[in-house]
């Protein structure tokens, strides 16, 4: 039995200035895999091949996943939120 939520039979596992991110946001990796799987691809600019970079909405907020594809396992390297306002 895994201890990590898995994505795309890969463990999602995470590095420790993207856990502060996330633990300052009150998240967690199981917030990441949903991100992965029911958010969208949100890239600004372009990114290496083994990089993924997912946004999904919630209310005026956007929260921000980017993940490396390291070959065993995705690391997540960044966690982030915004404020989506339409105009």
């Amino acid at each position: 039995m895994s201890l990590f939520p898995r994505y795309q039979d890969k463990e999602l596992k995470s590095t420790k200035n993207a856990s502060e991110e996330l633990w300052h946001l009150k998240k967690d990796i199981w917030d990441v895999l949903e991100i992965l799987r029911d958010g969208y691809d949100c890239s600004r600019s372009k990114r290496k091949k083994n990089v993924l970079e997912k946004c999904i909405q919630k209310g005026n907020d956007v929260f921000k996943a980017v993940v490396v594809d390291v070959g065993g396992y995705f690391l997540i390297i960044h966690f982030g939120k915004f404020s989506y306002k339409k105009r």
